[in-house]
C-alpha cells in the first residue's frame, strides 16, 4: 500500500508519544510545534506532572489512557530498555508491551517510530510484523543530553530510518516538519547503530583519558594541563576529561547492549575499567590518608543534574563506605532522600571551619553547580582531593557564565 504524505500532511495529522520521560517530553515539545500531540504514559503520577508543564498548549492532550492515541497518524515510542541484573542483555518487557499497545490503536498508515535505545536488530524484531498489517515501521535514535540547553532539540540534526523504502518516506515526511535537519540511513540496523556507536565512542574515550590521568601523575604531570596543550591542535583530536568514571542512564549500560550481539573486546576493557574505576578509587584514597570521616562533594552523574542513575560518585561513597569510613556528601542539587544511606551536609555547614574541624579529606569528584569551590582554598588541616579538573575562580565564573 502506498499512501500520499501529503494527503497525511494535510489532514490535521495526530502525533502520539508512548512514554512520556526525559525523551519523550523532548519529543512531544518538538512535535507540538507543527502537529496535534497525545502524550501517553501508563504513570498517572508522571501525567499530572505532565499536565501541569503543558498547561495552556491546547495542542497537547496529555493522558494515561491509551485508547486516546486510537487513530494516530504517528506515534513515536521512548520507552525504558533496561539493563538486565547479570548484564546479559536488557529489559524488552517494556518494548514489548509498549508496541502491543501502540499496534492496538494504530490503523492502516499509521507510522510507528522506535525512539528507545535498543540492540541492533531488536526494532526489526519486536515490530517488523506490523509492516504487513499495512503500518509503517521505523527506528531513529535520540540524541537528547541532560543539562544540555544549546542546540535545542529540534537543531541536533536527526537519524532516520525504515523498514522499507516507503517507511522511510513516510517517517521522514513527519520528522521533516519538525527537525531541520534529517539524515536517513539505508536500514534499521544501521541507525541502531549508530546511537550505540556514539554513546560507546564516549566509554572508550573516557576510559582512555582516566587511564591516561593515572599514569600523567606518575610522572609528576598535570594532566589538565597536558589536555589543554593537546586540545590546541586543530585536527584529529577531541579533548576528554578525567574523573571518577562515567554515569547517567546511556553511557555505561549502551555497551551491554552491543555485546549481546557483537565481539568487542577494545570496548568490554574499557567498560569494565570504568565500571571498576569508582571503588578503586576510594581504596587508593584510604590507603593514602587513613581518613576517619570524608566530605565527597558532588553526587550527580554530571555537573548541573540531580540524577544520580549509575553515578560514578555514588559508587565510591559506597566502597569508602564499605571500608568503615563515615562519609557525608555535599551537592546542592541532590535532595538527601535520593541517598538516605549517606548523610548530607547542608549549605549552613558548607564552612572552612565546619570542614576542618569535621573532615579529615575533601573530595571533589566533578564541578556541580552551585557549589561554593572558593570555600575549599582556606583549608590548611584538612586534605583536599580533586578527581576533576580543580575549580579556580576563573573556572567558577566560566561555569556560572555556561549556566546562564
Amino acid at each position: 500500500m502506498v499512501t500520499s504524505t501529503t494527503k497525511i500532511l494535510e489532514t490535521r495529522p495526530t502525533v502520539a508519544v508512548c512514554g512520556v520521560g526525559y525523551v519523550g517530553v523532548h519529543l512531544v515539545e518538538t512535535f507540538a510545534k507543527a502537529f496535534r500531540v497525545v502524550a501517553f504514559d501508563i504513570s498517572e503520577a508522571r501525567c499530572e506532572t505532565l499536565r501541569r508543564q503543558f498547561k495552556g498548549q491546547a495542542n497537547i492532550h496529555v493522558t494515561s489512557d491509551p485508547s486516546h492515541m486510537a487513530g494516530f497518524d504517528l506515534c513515536c515510542i521512548s520507552v525504558p530498555t533496561l539493563l538486565l541484573r547479570d548484564k546479559t542483555g536488557i529489559d524488552a518487557s517494556y518494548v514489548a508491551k509498549a508496541v502491543k499497545t501502540v499496534s492496538k490503536y494504530a490503523k492502516q498508515g499509521s507510522t510507528i517510530v522506535m525512539e528507545s535505545s535498543v540492540t541492533v536488530g531488536m526494532t526489526r524484531k519486536y515490530m517488523g510484523h506490523l509492516r504487513q498489517e499495512g503500518v509503517f515501521v521505523g527506528f531513529s535514535p535520540e540524541r537528547v543530553d541532560p543539562g544540555r540547553t544549546f542546540p535545542v532539540c529540534d537543531e541536533i540534526p536527526k537519524i532516520i530510518s525504515g523498514i522499507d523504502d516507503e517507511s522511510v518516506r513516510m517517517v521522514g515526511a513527519f520528522y521533516m516538519e519538525v527537525f531541520q535537519t534529517v539524515v536517513p540511513v539505508s536500514t534499521m540496523e544501521t541507525a541502531e547503530m549508530c546511537k550505540l556507536y556514539e554513546n560507546c565512542f564516549r566509554m572508550i574515550n573516557i576510559a582512555y583519558v582516566n587511564e591516561i590521568s593515572d599514569e600523567c601523575a606518575k610522572h609528576g604531570i598535570d594532566p589538565h594541563e597536558m589536555i589543554d596543550a593537546s586540545a590546541t591542535k586543530p585536527f584529529g583530536f577531541m579533548p576528554f576529561r578525567p574523573g571518577l568514571g562515567v554515569g547517567g542512564h546511556c553511557i555505561p549500560v549502551n555497551p551491554w547492549y552491543l555485546f549481546t550481539n557483537n565481539d568487542l573486546p577494545l570496548l568490554q576493557q574499557a567498560t569494565l575499567a570504568s565500571a571498576e574505576r569508582p571503588a578503586r578509587k576510594a581504596r587508593e584514597l584510604f590507603d593514602e590518608y587513613q581518613p576517619k570521616r570524608v566530605l565527597v562533594i558532588g553526587m550527580a552523574f554530571k555537573p548541573g543534574q540531580s540524577v544520580i542513575s549509575y553515578s560514578p560518585q555514588e559508587m565510591f561513597v559506597r566502597e569508602l563506605q564499605n571500608i568503615g569510613v563515615e562519609v557525608f556528601f555535599y551537592d546542592p542539587l541532590v535532595e538527601q532522600s535520593q541517598i538516605p544511606y549517606c548523610t548530607k551536609l547542608s549549605s549552613a555547614d558548607f564552612q572552612e571551619s565546619f570542614i576542618e574541624d569535621e573532615f579529615d579529606v575533601v573530595a571533589v569528584t566533578m564541578p556541580q553547580h552551585k557549589v561554593d569551590f572558593t570555600v575549599l582554598d582556606g583549608l590548611y588541616k584538612t586534605e583536599v582531593k580533586w578527581y576533576c579538573c580543580p575549580v579556580t575562580p576563573a573556572k567558577i565564573d566560566e561555569q556560572v557564565t555556561a549556566s546562564a
